[in-house]
């Protein structure tokens, strides 16, 4: 017999099958992963809290969810990886031992060879991929998905966790945007302390000699006004009679009192010292 094997042709239709089944086995992990840690994420009130405070931004917005089906395709990717696939066994002892013999050795042109392929063409023709492969798997997958996407719904819509509950999240939020804008720098004093009595400055406290005063600034009642430059204006004299100064005595303080009182009084500073 010139050629490839008749055999391999049905062969190849159950690998088919059997690798149609696990790419849906990987694809309803992924779903059941991705739900679940959505599902997590809803108690926690992550989602409620990104749809709360970035609703105008999309992507920050959906952040838990594309995070949760990103995590969940890894974690489906993993498993896929870790478990070891073999499509031989699923034939059963003897027809699996025989399947793989003629498989290994499909590019000889043997009389057992030929005999074996013979064989195995009549029965692998026979067997349907339902008889091999076990819907079980599948069935549990989806029942599984959809209790948690029924709990997801269910979480999505309750309003247990309400964003403004979550004051750490908010807090958290807080520091995040603070860390991305550019602190400005403190403002130096451009003049050393000023110690001669001057007010301007520190509008809450005076040094004066080197002692500090508590000050209270009343604002008053009207608008206030600021202080402005103004030209200066030439203002108009008029000269007076240039006259001849003289000296005028000053009045002695008993002159002023009156006549009748001036003994009295000069009688009370001269008794007062002696009382002294």
């Amino acid at each position: 017999m010139k050629g490839p094997y008749e055999f391999l042709q049905q062969l190849h239709r159950l690998m088919e099958a059997y690798a149609r089944q696990e790419r849906i086995i990987w694809a309803m992990n992924a779903a059941i992963l991705s739900t679940a840690a959505y599902a997590l994420a809803e108690i926690v009130g992550l989602p409620a809290f990104t749809d709360f405070y970035y609703q105008d931004i999309f992507i920050i917005a959906k952040l838990p969810a594309i995070i949760c089906i990103l995590a969940g395709l890894a974690g489906a990717t993993l498993i896929k990886r870790r478990k070891k696939t073999d499509f031989f066994p699923l034939l059963g002892p003897q027809i699996s031992e025989m399947a793989r013999t003629a498989y290994d050795n499909q590019e000889l042109d043997t009389l057992p060879m030929q005999k074996l392929a013979a064989d195995l063409k009549v029965i692998l023709a026979g067997i349907r991929p339902s008889q091999i492969l076990d819907s079980r798997r599948i069935k549990f997958r989806a029942a599984a998905m959809a209790a948690l996407l029924l709990a997801a719904i269910f979480l999505a819509q309750s309003e247990s966790a309400v964003p403004t509950d979550f004051q750490s999240l908010a807090d958290l939020r807080e520091k995040a945007l603070s860390a991305f804008e550019e602190q400005k720098p403190e403002e130096k004093d451009a003049q050393p302390r000023n110690l001669s009595g001057n007010l301007f400055g520190n509008p809450s406290l005076a040094v004066l000699d080197e002692n500090k005063i508590e000050l209270v600034l009343d604002p008053g009642t009207g608008a206030g006004s600021l202080p402005r430059n103004v030209k200066p204006v030439e203002r108009v004299f008029t000269k007076s009679q240039a006259g001849k100064a003289a000296a005028v005595p000053s009045e002695l303080y008993i002159e002023s009192l009156p006549p009748e009182n001036r003994e009295i009084i000069k009688r009370y500073f001269t008794i007062l010292p002696e009382s002294i």
